[in-house]
């Protein structure tokens, strides 16, 4: 016992204190801005979720022409092929796809029973390609044998019926749960044939602001009751990567033809300001991190280098390399650990301060947190622990190697 605490006093001799308190103090800082923006980051989720209810999301641009009516008659308000490659080509785009129109009549009705009179309408169908579209719903889907239609409305047509239409004509407001779950008649006519389908509101939108069906279905439709002829492309939706780069702007500008009709685009730009916001604190805080653990490195490349006469005269004694190398180890883990333990304890704290702001905003769900960056934290300490004690290893045989040349 007395010859393992005289072994670990010798090695000790030249650690110098304040070394090590700039490292910890460094690495302190480093990882705590790396955990916190993690941490964030993960707070934040719920804001990138459903395209209906998170604030961030895909940014989708309604692109259309305007309508010119004069004397010699209507304007062309089609896209031709060339303006929509030309409109895929830009930078800023991401993707980009012509709406579906249908091309038969469609009438939707609710049949009361009894002696009530049936309530009904004439209507239109359009259609989009699914990855525009974040649907909820299990049911947004049709095959060839199914009689039910699947349909989504935008939102704001339930919104002017609960607090426009139906408080002025004393009619009940309805949720959009009751909504899901009612059933309608719709009739399909054209090219000679007559059809009766069941149609069901599956789920609300805030970004396309039409009755939306499923592409296949309005491309079977189209073939089956209109002549199969699907028309022209007279709107364009269009996602946007980065809704705040100002090519958007120049380009539109030269387009003085082509109408934007964006959903929400402020949320876009503050989405993408965030998540600039996110990276450059988790940057940031690799940038300080990096530096400490250079540091580190140093200070034991230093330690070992002083050591060297004790490390050679420790393994003439007969003891290990292993046993050698074992304190700076130990040393190194117990200075990592405790410091990325720290960096847990003011992550904690410092989120104790953004999250009621949150919660302000009606975001939930945090539960897991704090779970995952402790366990993010983990590995990141393992990570530079393997990294430190690999690099001591090879400072600790360089040496002993080099004295045992020296030595002969």
């Amino acid at each position: 016992m007395r010859k393992s605490f005289i072994y670990l006093k010798l090695l000790r001799q030249n650690i110098s204190m304040i070394q090590l308190a700039a490292y910890a103090l460094a690495s302190l800082t480093g990882i705590t801005v790396l955990f916190a923006g993690f941490c964030f980051s993960r707070d934040i989720r719920p804001l990138f979720g459903s395209r209906h209810e998170g604030l961030f999301r895909k940014e989708l641009f309604i692109v259309n022409k305007p309508v010119k009516t004069g004397i010699l008659g209507k304007s062309n308000t089609t896209f031709t092929g060339d303006e929509i490659s030309e409109i895929k080509r830009q930078p800023f785009v991401r993707s980009a796809a012509g709406f579906l129109q249908s091309h038969f009549e469609v009438y939707a009705w609710v049949n009361f029973g009894g002696n009530q009179t049936d309530f009904g309408t004439e209507m239109f169908f359009e259609s989009v390609p699914d990855a525009y579209i974040d649907c909820r719903s299990e049911s947004w889907h049709w095959s060839a044998d199914s009689m039910l239609i699947p349909l989504i409305i935008p939102r704001d047509y339930l919104n002017l019926y609960n607090f426009g239409f139906a408080g002025t004509q004393g009619l009940p407001q309805v949720s959009e749960r009751l909504i899901r779950e009612l059933t309608f008649n719709v009739r399909l006519t054209g090219n000679g044939l007559r059809e009766i389908f069941v149609g069901r509101i599956v789920d609300f939108s805030d970004d396309i602001n039409t009755i939306l069906v499923p592409e296949s279905f309005l491309r079977w439709a189209n073939g089956r009751f209109g002549g199969g002829d699907e028309g022209k492309v007279t709107r364009l939706i269009i996602e946007i990567g980065n809704p705040a780069d100002t090519k958007i702007t120049e380009f539109f500008s030269s387009k003085p033809d082509y109408i934007i009709g964006r959903n929400k685009g402020e949320s876009g730009r503050l989405s993408f300001f965030l998540n600039l916001l996110i990276t450059a604190i988790i940057v940031v805080g690799v940038l300080i991190l990096l530096p400490s653990i250079c540091l580190m490195l140093l200070s034991i490349n230093l330690l070992v280098y002083k050591n060297e006469k004790t490390l050679y005269n420790l393994l003439l004694l007969g003891y290990g390399r292993v046993s050698l190398l074992l304190p700076y180890c130990i040393m190194v883990l117990a200075l990592n650990f405790s410091v990325g333990a720290l960096g847990l304890w003011l992550v904690r704290v410092i989120r104790g301060i953004y999250i009621p702001r949150l919660e302000m905003l009606g975001i939930g769900s945090f539960s897991d947190s704090l779970l995952f960056t402790s366990f993010f934290a983990v590995l990141c300490m393992i990570a530079i622990s393997l990294f430190d004690i690999f690099w001591i290893k090879r400072k600790v045989w360089k040496v002993l190697d080099l004295s045992r040349v020296s030595g002969k």
